[in-house]
């Protein structure tokens, strides 16, 4: 099994601590709403990653159809970017 990487680990984390999500239904394909998040939770995963990871997560990026994989996809692009400066 490989290492989650730091954005995966974030994500994974939040989603099982703060909005208490059974780790086993945190796959790549789930949808943010298979996982039962509202507007208002979507706005608090928002922001909690924001804080952990250091990069803006936009509106768009975390919506009811996005999937955790997509997610991952789009801010491990920013995080490495702002790694790299």
């Amino acid at each position: 099994m490989s290492a989650k990487s730091p954005v995966e680990s974030a994500l994974t984390t939040v989603l099982t601590e703060k909005f208490e999500i059974d780790p086993a239904v945190v796959r790549p394909d789930a949808t943010l709403e298979s996982l039962d998040l509202d507007s208002l939770a979507l706005a608090e995963l928002a922001l909690s990653l924001q804080e952990r990871l250091g990069v803006k997560v936009a509106e768009s990026e975390a919506t009811k159809h996005t999937t955790v994989a997509g997610l991952t996809a789009s801010l491990a692009a920013k995080y490495a970017a702002a790694a790299a400066r």
